[in-house]
Formats: C-alpha cells, structure tokens, sequence
C-alpha cells in the first residue's frame, strides 16, 4: 500500500475517533432526556424544570391572548421555538456537563416542541430548531477561533519559524524550513490542536500545504517596514511646525527629516542641511531603495524659518536624534510581513473548515432523528375503513344503504371520544375542519333558508333553528364559573420565570408591543395638534398682524400687565375705503387659515378621543386579568410614558380616572370556554356530527344510538375535569391544572336543551313520517 495512501487512512481513522464532542455521547445523552420526560414523574433536573417552564409558557400564551389577542405577525420572535430558545438561554453554563450535553438538551427541546405540535421529528425540524442552531453555532465560532491559532501555527512550523513541533501536527502537511533563520510567536493549547485536528478532512490539508507552498516561494524585503518606521517618526517630528509654519513648511518638513533620519543610520550618503550633531551609525538594511532627493534650495524657506527659531531648531534637532538611536537599535526583520501573510492564508482556510462544520451538524441531526423510533399513527386509515363500509353498504349490502352514513358518524363519534385528540391532531383537525364543520354550515344554512319560505315553515322547522343555533352556540359558552386557580397571582413563579417578562414585552414593553402602537398613535395625534395649533399662533396670526402693521402704519407693544397693546393712526391711506377690497382681502385669507385650522382640529380631537378610548379599553383588558404585580409594572410603565410629555398630562388624568375603580378590583381569572378543554372540544365535534345524522339519516334508531353515545360521554368526562387540561392555542403546550371544578350552569342548561331538542326532533319527524320510508 502506498505510504500516502496509508496516511491518509491514518489520518481518517485519527478525525473519526476523535471528535471533540462525541456523536455516541449526545445521542445518548438525547434519548435519556427523552425517556425521562416520557415518564410519568420524570427524575432530570432540567426535564423538571422544562416542564415547570412549558406550564409557565401556557400560562403567557393563555394571558396574552386574553390580554391583546394574537398578534404573531410582529412577533416572530415568540414563536414556540423561539420560546423554548429563551428557556434553555435561563440555563447557566454550569448546569451542563459539557458542549456534548448542551447539544443534546437542545436537539431534546426540537423533539418536545414536535410532541407538541403532533408534528413528526425530522431533520429539517430539528436543523431548524433556534435552540439548536444557536448551541451549534456558537461552538462552531469557538471552533473558528482556535481554527485560526492552531492553522497558525501549524504553518509556522512547517516554515521553519518555530523549533518546537507541535504536539498533533499533521504528517500530511509540508515542512519547508524556508524560513528557519527566523522566529514568531505561535503556541496553540494541545487541546484545540486536537479538536480541530478532529474537525479537519482532506480539503483543509491540501488548503495548509498550498499556503505553505506559496509563502515558501516569496521574497520578503524589509526596506517597507524601514520606511515605514522612518516616516512615522519624520511626520512625529514636523508636528513641532505647526506652531510657525503652514500645511506647505509642515509637508516640507516631514520630507526633510525623513532624509536626516535616513542619513543617520547610513541608508543615504547625504542629506540636505544635515545637522553636525546628529551622529551616523551605519545600518545594512539589504535590498533598500529611495527616490531622487530633492535639492537643498527645496527646504530653503524651511531653514529660514529654523534659523529665526533657533529654540524650535533645537527642539527639532533633539527629536532626530532620539529617533536616529531608535532606528540604529531595532531589528528589521521580514517577520512581520511574513506573520501577517500567514494569517491573511489562515483566513481563507477557516471557512474551510465552517463548511466543514455544517457537514457535520447535517449527520449529528440525521444521527439524532433515527434515534427515536418515529410515531407511527395508523388511526387515519380508518377513513379507508369508512368508505370500505360505505361501498358494501352501497352496493354488496343494499339493506344497509339506509344505515351507512349513521354507521360511520357513530364509529367517528367514539374515535373522537375515547381515541384521537381533536386539539392537537392534526390528521383529524383537518379532517373534521374539511368535513364536520362544512357540513354543518350547509345543514344550517339550508334550515335558515327555509326558515324564510312561508311554505316550508313549520315548528319542526322552528325546532331545528333552536337546536343548530344551540350547537353552534356551545363551543363559546363558558365551561366553568371563574376558577381562582387560572388567576395570574396563584401560579407560582410564573413572576420569577423567563416568560413572565416575555409577556411583558408582547403586552406593553416592546415597541411593537399593542400598548406601544397606542400610544404613539395617542401620542402623534397630540403632537400634531399642538403643532398646528402654535403655527397659527407664532407664524399665521404674527405674519398678518405684521402685514397690517406695515401698511396700516400701526405699531404693536405689551403693557405693564401683559396685555398685546395695538396702536393704529386716526387715518391712513390703507385705511380708505376705497382700499376696501385690499384689506377685506387678508382678513379674508386670515379668515380661511383659521378655518383650516379649525376643521383639522376638531379631526385631531375626535381621533384623540378614539385613540384615548382604544387606550383605555386595551388597558382595561389587561389590567382586568394582570396579577397585582403585572398591574404594578404596567401600570408603571404607561404612566412614565404619558409623563414624558406635558401635553399628554391630560391622557394620563383620564386614564387614572377611568383606571382607579378597576385597580381596585380583584382581578379575574381567564374564562374556560368548552372548546379550550380537549374533552369538550370532542363534545363538540361529536354534535356537529349529530345535527348531520339528524338531517339525513332515515333510521330513528341511528339518532337515538348516537345520541346515548354523546350523552353517555358526558356523564363520564364531567366528573373527571377536576384535573384540567386547557388547550391554549394551536402548537402551544396544554396547561394541566389541578381545580376544584363549579361548572357554569347556564352550560349544562344549553347541553341539556340540546339533547332534548335532540330527541323531540328524532320524535317528532318519526311521528311525522319525514324519517321513515
């Protein structure tokens, strides 16, 4: 085998077991956070503590949507990732073992937030995941860092310009030596070598050896940097002209003392007018070159004015000195130049290796996501199962025609009960929001419509009206009276945790904040006002008394009281009235500006007033289900920003006025509609599948079975909502919550009048014959 061939092996088999976080680590690491947080009393600090904090994000989800609603659109940044991001930014880096730990924690969080959203774990989502691309990231730029110095001095080595090999030094890179008579500073930690040794392929070597190759090939010349040295110190110096001469002597000067600090250390055989007493010492500087020197005359006027300040001279000369013993004491050497194209190559290597980091982040996630054994949910092939019944029944089994589609409601029905979750499945939420609800939007608009046909009218039709109105009503009814257990103040530390600021800022902190919006828009309103209201008074109503003070003659002055005192002639031409049309004329168009004003004005009042009233009604919401110290945070905060004003003293009177009563008030617990808990959410469906059965099966049987179903459902899950589970929003977390339940009454009044509508129609249309062939 080749010797190239076989250190290339060698290097491969070094890269994969020696990655500085191990791919084994963080997927175990990964599915026991998994495995913990399926458990039933999970044991992992931090598992305990996430699902303490997706108890507080529900609690910020649920309040802010009773607060101001839903306005996602300006706040990307809280989305459920994004929330989960803010979760394990809480953590302090000592809570983690290592980057292997945090890695995994953060790829755990991707895989929560899809059990979440009843989405499936993939790459993409995971790849995706906020918390998981910052974690990487953030490694990645510690990676690019120690990149830099380990390339560094790798190349140093292999250049020659430090003698100490280093300790994981490739045997694949190239050792030139070609500058071995020189020396630079370059010591990478034994540990970065090895991490990013681990974290370099082939690409990256042939990238070290091609820089070694070039900077091996060039010339460095030194004579730049003398130069370089000599003109800082000229331009130092001829800062001392500034006090005697202009831009003209200043750029004189620094050329003549960049010749004298040229001839002090032996690089010119002459300068002009070089001072005796600035001492030669003879520098080989090889390869230095210089421009033509300019004749002595050229500097004449510089001496002039030298010669005439002979304290500046001696001054001047002093510096030369100074800085001719600097130049003759330090070495030039090409080290300089050759670093800083080392670096320049390292630069272009590194990104390099980010890609190669990329590569590496792509196989972790692909890692992490066959890890866990994917959920397979097989129930949506129980549509296949309907239309399999419905085809036999159709055409194998015509007896059952009559009872097909009730067959079907009822199977659905006990799905929906005893197996699917209608709030977070998204198989079925999309089933029933493309099915059950259309339908019953067509079942009760054909009911209205016939509502209006004298002929059709009837009180079964009445009863139907009652009933469809009943159902659709349900779903926003309130399930329980207000429960002391949702108010903000019983969940404890829900104050102390990272949503409760972050509620803060969606509510009236951040700019985009509804809060924030109002007020500027309360505030711009006001502003404007007052802006108009002192142009009328400094420029229009000014610029006409001004006009008629020039050609009525008349002179204005303020009395010992203050007043405006306005003296006019007894007569003057402009006062004739045969100059009548002039000066109605400005009055006219005084008249006209005023007006303006006045129709603008009383826009800017009846939009302050709406604006106040938004204001006012926002706060009221938010103050009405807020925490005592939700209260006093908001209440602090909009009162500094209407104090920040003298004009919007008043907003801020009428809002305490208005405000005072409610501050008072106990604050009140979010409401439980029926369609925020799960169990009641199937409820619901289930009767939206009724009122179908009802209308178009023709077997009273059918109705009557599905009716006990819904009824029987009921009385079990009833008792049981002493543990509530409250569906907050779509892909947010339930709030589980321990209540002694008090179910609003006027609730089991509607559900019992549904029923028994129910059966009154069943009753009624068989009676009728409408049912029955």
């Amino acid at each position: 085998m080749p010797k190239r061939l076989l250190s290339v092996i060698v290097f491969l088999a070094i890269v994969i077991l020696s990655f500085s976080f191990s791919q084994k680590v963080i997927i175990e690491d990964f599915k026991a956070y998994v495995e913990d947080y399926n458990k039933e009393e999970p044991s992992l600090p931090k598992v305990l503590k996430l699902i303490e904090d997706l108890d507080y994000l529900s609690v910020y989800r649920l309040y802010k949507l009773q607060m101001v609603g839903s306005i996602e659109k300006k706040e990307s940044s809280t989305t459920i990732a994004g929330l989960l991001t803010r979760h394990i930014e809480a953590f302090d880096e000592s809570e983690f073992r290592d980057i292997d730990d945090r890695i995994a924690y953060s790829a755990f969080l991707a895989w929560v937030l899809t059990d979440i959203s009843g989405k499936p774990f993939e790459i993409h989502t995971l790849n995706e995941m906020p918390a998981y691309l910052e974690v990487f990231n953030t490694y990645s730029s510690r990676v690019r860092e120690m990149a830099g110095e380990v390339y560094k001095e790798w190349i140093a080595y292999s250049l020659g310009l430090i003698e100490t090999k280093p300790g994981l030094f490739p045997d694949e890179l190239l050792v030139t030596d070609s500058f071995s008579s020189y020396s630079i500073e370059a010591d990478a930690p034994y540990d970065s070598e090895k991490e990013i040794l681990s974290l370099s392929n082939r690409s990256v070597i042939d990238a070290l050896n091609s820089a070694i190759s070039t900077i091996s090939n060039r010339e460095y010349s030194v004579s730049s940097l003398v130069d370089e040295e000599v003109n800082r110190l000229a331009v130092q110096t001829a800062m001392d002209l500034s006090q005697v001469g202009n831009a003209e002597i200043m750029s004189s000067g620094r050329e003549l003392f960049r010749l004298w600090l040229l001839r002090s250390i032996g690089l010119i055989d002459k300068a002009p007018f070089y001072p005796e007493s600035v001492e030669v010492r003879v520098k080989d500087i090889p390869g230095f070159e210089i421009d033509s020197i300019p004749e002595d005359s050229y500097f004449q006027d510089l001496m002039d004015i030298l010669e005439e300040n002979q304290e500046l001279r001696s001054q001047i000369v002093e510096k030369i000195q100074m800085g001719a013993q600097l130049l003759s004491l330090k070495q030039f050497t090409p080290t300089s130049l050759i670093e800083s194209d080392i670096e320049s190559e390292v630069r272009k290597i590194v990104p390099i290796q980010a890609n190669i980091m990329g590569g590496i982040r792509n196989e972790l996630s692909k890692s992490l996501v066959s890890s866990i054994d994917k959920r397979i949910d097989l129930w949506w092939l129980r549509v296949l199962a309907y239309a399999l019944i419905a085809i036999l029944g159709f055409t194998v089994v015509p007896a059952m025609r009559k009872y097909v589609i009730g067959i079907i409601i009822i199977l659905e029905t006990l799905y929906i009960f005893f197996i699917g979750e209608i709030t977070t499945g998204i198989f079925d939420l999309s089933l029933h929001s493309v099915v059950a609800l259309p339908a019953f939007a067509f079942v009760f608009i054909l009911a209205v419509a016939a509502a209006f046909n004298r002929r059709k009218r009837s009180r079964i039709l009445i009863l139907k009206l009652l009933l469809l109105f009943l159902i659709a009503l349900l779903p926003f009814m309130n399930l329980l009276n207000e429960q002391p257990e949702l108010l903000m103040d019983n969940f404890e530390g829900f104050y102390d945790s990272v949503y409760y600021s972050t509620l803060k800022n969606d509510v009236f902190l951040a700019p985009e904040s509804m809060i924030s919006l109002q007020t500027r828009d309360l505030n711009s309103l006001v502003s404007s006002e007052l802006n108009s209201f002192k142009r009328v008074l400094r420029v229009i109503i000014p610029n006409k008394m001004n006009s008629f003070s020039t050609a009525a003659e008349m002179s204005f002055s303020v009395d010992s009281n203050g007043r405006l005192r306005v003296a006019a002639p007894a007569f003057s031409e402009y006062m004739s009235i045969e100059n009548q049309n002039t000066y109605v004329s400005e009055l006219e168009g005084l008249t006209k500006d005023i007006e303006g004003f006045i129709r603008d004005s009383e826009r800017n009042r009846k939009g302050y007033e709406a604006a106040l009233s938004t204001l006012i009604d926002t706060s009221e919401r938010i103050v009405s289900f807020a925490g005592s110290r939700m209260r006093e945070d908001f209440s602090n905060s909009l009162e500094t920003e209407l104090q920040s004003k003298p004009e919007l003293e008043v907003a801020l009177d009428d809002y305490r006025e208005k405000m005072a009563p409610l501050l008072n008030d106990a604050p009140s617990s979010v409401p439980v509609k029926v369609y925020r808990v799960p169990e009641f959410a199937s409820l619901v469906v289930a009767l939206l599948l009724l009122s179908i059965t009802l209308f178009v099966v023709r077997k009273p049987v059918i109705s009557f079975i599905n009716l006990a179903v819904i009824t029987a459902y009921f009385l079990i899950v009833l008792p049981g909502i002493d543990t509530l589970n409250l569906f907050v929003q779509g892909g947010s977390p339930m709030l589980r919550i321990s209540i002694e339940p008090s179910v609003n009454a006027l609730f089991l009044i509607v559900f019992a009048g549904i029923i028994a509508l129910s059966v009154l129609w069943i009753l009624l249309s068989h009676k009728k014959g409408s049912v029955v062939e």
